[in-house]
């Protein structure tokens, strides 16, 4: 993770900038194979659909509805998840989205949570449904 400045600016990383203003995999997927969209503590959430096929996955969108770390954060964690199994893209961390984007200004260490968080509720929708997303409407546990 960079450092900060030693004049104690909190300037956001390079890599924290390119993910917030030009974001990644941003968009939404037309027949999602999972779906997750939980809401974080600050009341930001962010909504992600994957697709995966055998047992990789080869598609991922994000919407955020939040801040500018919210945005980097959906960017991080769908470049993080895409081309990786469903058990490896399960297995990715707050810490690994925070080192990717080369640290989150600080008070916003709740959106790398809310991002993998997101991508865990997608996998989980996933495993759940499969392929037959057209089970999801008819699935009263649902979750948005």
């Amino acid at each position: 993770m960079a450092e900060p400045p030693a004049d104690g600016d909190q300037r956001p990383s390079d890599a924290f900038i390119l993910n917030a203003i030009q974001p990644q995999n941003l968009g939404v997927l037309p027949q999602p194979d999972g779906i997750g969209a939980p809401v974080g503590s600050c009341g930001d959430y962010l909504e992600i659909g994957l697709q995966v096929r055998d047992n990789v996955i080869t598609r991922i969108a994000f919407m955020p509805h939040g801040c500018a770390a919210t945005v980097a954060v959906g960017s991080a964690v769908t470049r993080l998840a895409l081309g990786r199994t469903v058990t490896e893209a399960g297995a990715i961390t707050a810490r690994d989205v925070t080192d990717f984007l080369e640290g989150l200004p600080p008070g916003h260490g709740h959106c790398a949570k809310l991002g993998v968080a997101t991508l865990r509720a997608a996998l989980r929708d996933f495993y759940r449904h499969g392929r037959q997303s057209w089970k999801r409407m008819y699935d009263t546990r649902r979750q948005p």
